[in-house]
This record gives structure tokens, C-alpha cells and sequence, in this order.
């Protein structure tokens, strides 16, 4: 058995790349923006901030790893200022009249 088998030759892997980015292209010039650079279109998403794409996130809501995210940080401000409201100052027990016996 070869140990380094290439499945692959570069033009492959270079006309897909092409390929995507000039998938990519399209939908940006039919959008009217203006790219610097072609080669950022090779890796990522086109994401549009329209209407129509961000009914998706209206009509669905987060995705789930967000709205764990978004639990965890509101779980973590309420502990945060319960502790602080719990916890009275030293003078704030002098007043109320506790001793720290």
C-alpha cells in the first residue's frame, strides 16, 4: 500500500474552486455589490440581509446552539445580580441591625 495517494489532481481541486466562486459572483453582482476580491467568494457564504432571507430567522427562530448560548448568558446575569442583592455590604448590615457573630 502507497503511503501518499493523492485521489485528486490540482486542476480538480482548482476548477470546483472556480467553480463556487463563480456561483458566488453571480449572486453578488445580481445583488449590485461590489467586490474587491473574487478569491474571498472560495470559502464561506454569501449572506444577504434582506427581506426574504431574514423571514427565516422571523418565522424559525435562532438555531438551537443560539438559544443554549443565549440561556446560559441570562442564567449567568441572574446569578450574577442575585448574588450581589443577596449579599448585603457592611454597612447595609449595620443598618438592618445583623451582627456577624
Amino acid at each position: 500500500m502507497k503511503l501518499h495517494t493523492k485521489n485528486r489532481s490540482r486542476s480538480y481541486y482548482r476548477h470546483h474552486r472556480n467553480r463556487v466562486i463563480q456561483r458566488k459572483l453571480k449572486i453578488a453582482r445580481r445583488l449590485g455589490w461590489h467586490v474587491q476580491d473574487i478569491g474571498r467568494f472560495a470559502k464561506g457564504k454569501v449572506h444577504c440581509s434582506c427581506w426574504m432571507c431574514s423571514q427565516k430567522t422571523k418565522r424559525d427562530g435562532y438555531p438551537h446552539s443560539q438559544v443554549i448560548q443565549l440561556e446560559r448568558l441570562r442564567s449567568q446575569l441572574a446569578d450574577y445580580f442575585i448574588v450581589d442583592i443577596e449579599t448585603p455590604t457592611v454597612s447595609q448590615a449595620m443598618q438592618i441591625g445583623v451582627r456577624g457573630e
